[in-house]
């Protein structure tokens, strides 16, 4: 029943895509990066586990902003996008065909 109801509302189906990001404002991706690290320190992570994820990332995940994320997949076919969820430097895009 549920199936029918997305597929009246959503028919050419939807993408969900995340991605780290960065902002135009080199301060707020500076502290959006800020409160990221404290996260994860107030997580439990030590400063040898953030070091060996960002050395292993670097030059490997190079970040975008959300307006060329969107550029992208209008250009590539979706009708429109939108950010439904968005923590620090981390959002999720609803995509729909």
């Amino acid at each position: 029943m549920l199936e029918n109801i997305y597929a009246s509302l959503l028919p050419g189906g939807v993408l969900v895509l995340s991605e780290k990001i960065v902002f135009d404002d080199a301060d707020e991706t500076e502290l959006k990066n800020s409160l990221h690290l404290a996260f994860k320190k107030a997580n439990g992570y030590s400063e040898l586990e953030i070091s060996q994820k960002r050395s292993a990332l670097e030059n490997v995940l190079i970040p975008d902003s959300l307006l060329l994320h969107q550029q992208r997949l209008k250009a590539i076919g979706f009708k429109q996008s939108s950010t439904w969820f968005q923590c620090f430097n981390f959002a999720s895009i609803l995509a729909i065909k």
